[in-house]
């Protein structure tokens, strides 16, 4: 019955916390991973940008999957509502990755570890921007 009630309310799964949890948990993994670092290692600021920054391209990734089998323009030529969710979450993501990036170089700045977690970060941007300027 849960199952049937999680699918029946399901859309385009972006504002489900059951099926973004895997993909920001994965994601958080594998950007800490590239980053070098822990999330014990982050100030409580950094934590809790990495988190929302994690959710943001969950929350694109789940609408990219839904679009794969649904379409983006409805056959009255409307736009989804799931686009106005889409492309907040990807202004989300570069404007959190941006804080996350400073909140890392002033722990850079008294910690050289974090070097490498700054390098991953820049790299993470230029795929955000990317995918911005694809849209």
């Amino acid at each position: 019955m849960r199952v049937q009630r999680r699918e029946a309310a399901t859309r385009h799964g972006a504002q489900s916390s059951a099926q973004l949890a895997p993909l920001i948990v994965s994601m958080k993994k594998s950007l800490l991973q590239r980053m070098g670092i822990r999330q014990r290692d982050l100030t409580w600021a950094g934590r809790e940008l990495l988190d929302i920054y994690c959710c943001s391209p969950a929350k694109v990734t789940a609408i990219d999957r839904w679009l794969e089998t649904h379409p983006m323009i409805d056959q009255d030529g409307n736009v989804g509502g799931s686009m106005k969710l889409y492309v907040a979450a990807l202004n989300t993501s570069v404007r959190t990755l941006e804080a996350l990036r400073s909140v890392i170089a002033a722990q850079a700045r008294e910690d050289d570890r974090f070097g490498r977690a700054l390098d991953a970060l820049a790299s993470e941007g230029r795929r955000a921007r990317g995918a911005t300027d694809a849209e």
